[in-house]
């Protein structure tokens, strides 16, 4: 124990952060049992941060009934865009009957039971859980649908989850809407925050945390093609509203299925799937700077091909590396992985490898609402679940 704690005041400090941020979660669990001073660095919060940021081990999750009973099933993003000729495992994280309602810094927001009765945070490379709290309906009523998400105030180091509905009828075609927000510290609690006056109807029930601010895509009420970013800050604990990109592809009217919302390359991402052009499947839109709209660019777009050929099946991106692109696509509560290469114009189906089922190509993820996202990625993450 002495002659490591001698290296380790003997390597120069910089070569060792930056011997340590290369490694894979897994092995900085082990040295953190090496020596006190190990584990302190490597438990420092500093550190923990410049890890996650630095991950290059994205996983694929998402609910199913592959297993026996409803699990939580994981896979290698990597080995999808890259390892294409082997099949890849997927794996239940042996969960049970609980369901994801957000993700940040590697940490999944996992709620039980329907109605839902508590929240959690788990993070799936250590297996640390946090308290379980009870969960609170922003509205009192567990049957108006509500929209959630998790993400991380920096200002005050601490992990939220917002939720929000409308709680009654104001009028006809008017309701009233209530949020609330749990902070996650060694006392978790909720609290009613202000919601915004204009009137909306979310249509996706899971929040994307991106630079501080939670973001759900939403409609003006009665007006399907009149489409904009609800957002949350938070620091501040207040709504707003972005506009989305504008141009023939984005028109909502003039849309097979709503615009989808994503972060690629950490930037908030848009994909639609236009009626209007017989020869795109999806455009891909990023805002180069969160908060400016006139930063919308587009990314790339996927046309049709010999392997994306309908153009009444969903299609979301999930995640990007290099020239590669990682999509899901499918119909109902079917779908399927595809791998795109935008330089290339190539299509590769990766094989998959399901624990407890026969089918390599086709995966199952389950969804309490159609509204709600049937994937997340995540980076392998030390981050803890305790306060």
């Amino acid at each position: 124990m002495r002659n490591h704690e001698y290296d380790l005041c003997n390597l120069p400090g910089d070569l060792f952060r930056e011997i340590l941020l290369r490694l894979p979660v897994k092995l900085l669990l082990q040295l953190k049992t090496v020596c006190r001073s190990w584990n302190s660095f490597i438990s420092s919060h500093e550190f923990v941060i410049h890890h996650h940021q630095r991950s290059t081990q994205p996983r694929l999750v998402y609910c199913s009934l592959e297993s026996e009973g409803l699990d939580i099933m994981q896979c290698s993003v990597s080995s999808l865009l890259y390892n294409q000729l082997q099949p890849t495992r997927i794996e239940p994280l042996h969960i049970k009957y609980k369901t994801i309602k957000g993700s940040c810094n590697g940490l999944l927001c996992l709620c039980e039971g329907f109605p839902y009765r508590t929240l959690t945070l788990f993070n799936p490379c250590t297996r640390s859980v946090s308290l379980n709290v009870p969960f609170e309906y922003p509205g009192g009523d567990y049957l108006q649908p509500v929209f959630c998400g998790l993400g991380y105030d920096a200002l005050r180091d601490k992990y939220k989850f917002v939720t929000g509905s409308k709680s009654s009828t104001v009028a006809a075609g008017l309701y009233r809407y209530r949020a609330k927000v749990c902070t996650f510290d060694p006392n978790p609690s909720w609290k009613t925050v202000d919601h915004p006056m204009f009137p909306y109807f979310t249509s996706c029930y899971s929040g994307t945390f991106v630079s501080g601010t939670l973001n759900w895509m939403a409609h003006v009420p009665d007006k399907d093609d009149e489409w904009f970013i609800l957002t949350f800050d938070l620091e501040t604990e207040s709504f707003g509203r972005l506009c989305l990109p504008r141009n023939n592809h984005t028109h909502t009217g003039s849309c097979y299925y709503a615009p989808s919302m994503q972060v690629l390359k950490n930037f908030l991402s848009m994909s639609f799937q236009p009626a209007c052009d017989i020869n795109t499947a999806c455009t891909i839109w990023i805002m180069k700077e969160y908060g400016v709209e006139k930063s919308w660019t587009v990314l790339f777009t996927i046309p049709f091909g010999d392997a994306i050929f309908r153009s009444d099946i969903w299609l979301e991106p999930l995640y990007i590396l290099e020239d590669e692109i990682l999509l899901a696509y499918g119909k109902f509560h079917w779908s399927n992985l595809l791998v795109y290469n935008f330089r290339k114009g190539e299509v590769v189906h990766p094989i998959v490898e399901v624990e407890g089922s026969r089918d390599r190509s086709t995966i199952c993820p389950l969804s309490t609402s159609v509204y709600e996202k049937y994937f997340h990625v995540y980076h392998e993450s030390i981050v803890s679940c305790l306060p």
